[in-house]
């Protein structure tokens, strides 16, 4: 069992308790954890306009930190998140739709229409569209293609017209029936 002659004392150190810590007004964290916060410019705003002796002295704190920072060659550092998401450039192929009734089984019939996405239509809100105004099932299959449950091919081409104008006649090309 060790004596109190044995443990060694501390040396005397800067640190007087008990310890003052000041809260931030903004976000109610201690000033030293403001700055890992989103909003850490109105924290500094607030530190600024309550207490500046407390804000020059974080202030100097920082900049002490920045200087110690090796930067080799001024080359740039990534940031955070990784490489950019780089934009996918759309298919710039023809504006065409197709539209062809395809046999399920024996007497069932279902109409795909392929084509949509390249007049940027979403086919989602597409298939919606053709549930409702045909009254069936209609479902997005592929990725460009939706499948509208029974023989629709008569009404497609007024329908796809009525609700998209910028449709012409021209693009909307049947293909009569085929197999799946």
């Amino acid at each position: 069992m060790a004596t109190a002659a044995e443990v060694p004392e501390p040396e005397a150190s800067t640190i007087s308790y008990p310890l003052e810590v000041h809260y931030c007004g903004v976000c109610s964290f201690p000033i030293e954890y403001c700055e890992f916060r989103a909003d850490y410019d109105k924290c500094k705003e607030w530190l600024k306009n309550t207490l500046p002796d407390v804000h020059n002295a974080v202030m100097a704190k920082l900049n002490d930190q920045l200087q110690s920072v090796d930067i080799a060659d001024g080359k740039k550092r990534q940031t955070r998140g990784g490489k950019a998401i780089r934009n996918k450039k759309k298919a710039t192929g023809p504006k065409q739709i197709t539209f062809a009734l395809s046999q399920r089984s024996k007497k069932k019939y279902v109409t795909v229409v392929v084509g949509l996405k390249t007049f940027e239509i979403d086919l989602k809100k597409a298939s919606k569209y053709f549930a409702q105004t045909f009254s069936c099932g209609s479902s997005v299959t592929g990725d460009d293609e939706i499948v509208i449950q029974g023989d629709v091919t008569d009404d497609i081409i007024d329908t796809i017209q009525k609700k998209w104008p910028e449709i012409d006649d021209d693009s909307i090309t049947d293909l009569g029936e085929q197999k799946r």
